[in-house]
């Protein structure tokens, strides 16, 4: 969780992801690039959000193929496939900095709590006793902190990362 997407370059693709691929928009977001998945309705309604906000739409429907987003078909039924693809097209920098720097439910770079003071009532006793650094995603409200499921997290991005792409430092 540590670093902060906010250095990232203005150029990194920002996607959009339709409806029948939305484990491969949360393995992005777990990566620390920015993913947005949108409750709608129609595929009209997420080609305007796409153009709207300079995104490029990832999905496996042919439709979007020929519409004036900018889209990506990807071609596996499998997540992790599909996260190679993306990866490998758009010649993504994988980054352990990166890693969880994002909330998982809004899709906003987190930020780390000054004080720890801040987030006393936000969270389990124990925890608060334990942890020295929590972040909150300044959206929802959400609090993080590098518990034993983060780091089984970190482990496992380790493992799949390795598997389809160079991690940089």
């Amino acid at each position: 969780m540590k670093g902060s997407v906010r250095d990232m370059s203005s150029s990194e693709p920002k996607f959009v992801v339709d409806e029948n691929v939305i484990k491969l928009g949360r393995w992005l977001r777990m990566l620390g690039f920015d993913a947005a998945f949108y409750p709608i309705s129609s595929d009209d309604d997420l080609v305007r959000i796409a153009i709207k906000e300079d995104r490029i739409i990832l999905t496996r429907d042919r439709h979007f193929l020929m519409r004036k987003a900018k889209c990506f078909m990807v071609r596996s039924t499998d997540p992790l496939e599909q996260l190679k693809e993306v990866i490998e097209t758009f010649n993504l920098k994988v980054s352990r900095e990166r890693f969880l720097s994002r909330c998982l439910e809004c899709n906003v770079p987190i930020e780390e709590v000054r004080d720890k003071k801040e987030v006393r009532d936000l969270v389990p006793p124990y925890v608060y006793a334990t942890q020295v650094c929590f972040y909150r995603c300044p959206r929802c409200g959400k609090v993080f902190w590098e518990g034993t499921h983060v780091k089984n997290m970190r482990r496992k991005l380790e493992e799949i990362i390795s598997r389809y792409a160079e991690i940089e430092p």
